[in-house]
């Protein structure tokens, strides 16, 4: 695996859901949580980049899943960048129990913004010089791009909250994943999330959930357009 960034945590009773185990969504916030605490470590937090009109924007997660802690569990969220290209960085993520089991892996894909002008620019090399990377990705990734079953069910739309927004002011990542498993069978076990990130929504937006089934169950939420897809396979 190589160099990573670690940290530890107790599950908590906020983080779990009926049945006492950790939600998808809150799996979710720790790999995100993750990467910026790892940045904000390395002295190139979300401050800095601020200050520069910068910020990491999230292309995507893919994210496997062997089994969800229970409440009280001792976990390690671990992470490390392992590629850095022109505008995009690749990142592993990882969540395991204090004895090594591991629980969870995602990737990630990062493009670099510029907030003044609202498009991707390369990374600078000097805040590259701050980063270690660590050996490749911790399994076989499925592509970017998450295809979308013909069809469907839509549902009630959602208007944007302040609370659904992060220091950018648009919807936060992890916010759009709480607010898709809402439309989630329940009552499965979850064996993989993918996650497209493709269009911001921020306050005074309304987001209307679609909900597709094939294969796999893909939720599509959208302002005029899809902004965000998620797609969903259940354990065999």
């Amino acid at each position: 695996m190589g160099y990573a960034y670690e940290y530890t945590d107790t599950i908590r009773y906020s983080k779990v859901d009926g049945e006492l185990t950790l939600t998808i969504p809150a799996l979710v916030d720790y790999f995100q949580d993750a990467a910026i605490e790892q940045s904000e470590e390395l002295g190139v937090g979300t401050g800095v980049l601020t200050q520069r009109s910068l910020a990491w924007f999230l292309v995507c997660w893919d994210i496997r899943i062997n089994r969800l802690p229970k409440l009280g569990e001792r976990i390690v969220v671990g992470t490390f960048p392992y590629h850095f290209r022109g505008m995009l960085g690749n990142r592993a993520v990882y969540m395991r129990t204090a004895a090594g089991e591991m629980l969870a892996m995602a990737d990630a894909q990062w493009a670099m913004m510029d907030t003044a002008n609202m498009r991707m620019t390369r990374v600078p090399e000097d805040i590259l010089a701050h980063y270690t990377l660590g050996e490749g990705p911790l399994f076989e990734r499925h592509g970017r791009r998450i295809a979308v079953p013909e069809g469907g069910s839509t549902f009630a739309p959602v208007p944007v909250q302040e609370y659904m927004l992060d220091n950018n002011g648009h919807v936060n990542n992890g916010q759009f994943v709480h607010l898709a498993m809402s439309y989630a069978q329940k009552g499965v076990r979850i064996a993989e999330l993918r996650v497209e990130y493709k269009k911001q929504a921020r306050l005074g937006d309304v987001i209307t959930p679609t909900v597709a089934k094939g294969e796999c169950t893909v939720i599509v939420l959208s302002t005029d357009e899809p902004a965000c897809i998620v797609e969903i396979r259940t354990a065999e």
